[in-house]
């Protein structure tokens, strides 16, 4: 039994000087371009028909919000026209039609975010299915060296914990992507009246949460690939003290405590890498929010300094006509 666990830690275990080793640095930024177009290929071969139906979902949900954009302000100059004239029954009418629009888009945009959230649901099940199927096909076409070479366990460990989350979660994504792009290069003619430059500035307020973003998913995806060893590591671990085949020899050599303190040890490193990614990305997207949210702000605050202006010259072109109608003409 001794001489089985032996085998078994050389085949699942690696040497950690590997974690480090020059082959296995910059591998993630060297094949980052060509990762996204194999995972859209891996969703389109296993989910073609739900992946055109999500996307037609996304393209009407991401024109939603300009609509009702539209609509309010129309239901706001209709309620102004109103109180002006009175409140009479012709100036109510076209406001309760707007607000019976509005309604309907909001129902109808709930109504796609449920078919979407069920289309999504349907697209993990089939993708997880079909990597599945070509991890079973893979592993019975190899050759009988790859089971005893630790990168095949890698690659193995990193198929199974990721195929039901990893594509789908790159696939929403992209979806959030296409859905906000879409609503703001509709949102840009609304705001074209305002001025050109507006849309080119709330464009530029969404690159910096969006480097980020990707910058850090990009991290996250080497971290994954450099912590599979230690992943396993405590699989191995977990598998000596839970499984009845090293039962016996952890009792009659009194492993038990240097296997459990090995286990902590690679599970407090882990915890402690993946802490400090978590605490960078969150103070990189805090950053990335504020100066978003500065250049926003500087956009909004020249739209109301163009509308108070407006109204300023308004007023003045207004005050000579308002005084020569209320003071008399003096007779000839």
């Amino acid at each position: 039994m001794p001489k089985i666990l032996r085998k078994l830690a050389r085949i699942f275990l690696r040497p950690s000087w590997e974690r480090t080793h020059p082959a296995c640095k910059g591998r993630t930024l060297k094949h980052a371009g060509s990762v996204l177009p194999r995972a859209l290929e891996l969703v389109w071969n296993s989910a073609r028909y739900k992946t055109l139906i999500w996307i037609g979902l996304l393209l009407v949900q991401g024109l939603l919000p300009v609509a009702t954009v539209y609509l309010t302000r129309s239901l706001v100059n209709g309620l102004v026209a109103a109180v002006a004239a009175g409140g009479v029954r012709e100036s109510v009418r076209p406001i309760v039609a707007v607000a019976g629009l509005i309604a309907a888009i909001l129902l109808l945009a709930e109504s796609l975010r449920i078919a979407t959230r069920w289309i999504r649901a349907a697209q993990s099940e089939l993708i997880q299915d079909h990597i599945g199927s070509l991890i079973h096909e893979k592993s019975a076409a190899v050759d009988l060296a790859f089971y005893e070479t630790p990168e095949f366990y890698d690659r193995l460990h990193r198929a199974r914990s990721d195929a039901s989350s990893r594509p789908i979660a790159l696939v929403e994504s992209l979806g959030s992507l296409l859905q906000n792009g879409l609503t703001l290069l509709a949102m840009r003619a609304l705001l074209i009246p305002f001025g050109y430059w507006l849309p080119a500035a709330l464009l530029l307020s969404t690159l910096p949460a969006f480097s980020v973003v990707l910058r850090h998913t990009l991290r996250q995806h080497q971290w994954r690939a450099r912590a599979t060893i230690d992943e396993r590591r405590t699989w191995y671990y977990d598998w000596l003290l839970t499984s009845a085949e090293s039962a016996a020899e952890l009792r009659l050599f009194a492993l038990g405590d240097h296997f459990q303190s090995a286990y902590q040890m690679v599970r407090n490193r882990l915890r402690n890498e993946r802490l400090e990614l978590a605490r960078e990305q969150s103070l990189a997207e805090l950053g990335a929010v504020a100066l978003g949210l500065a250049i926003t702000g500087v956009a909004m605050a020249w739209m109301v300094w163009r509308v108070l202006k407006a109204d300023a010259l308004a007023a003045r072109e207004r005050g000579p006509a308002l005084c020569q109608y209320l003071i008399p003409r003096r007779p000839v």
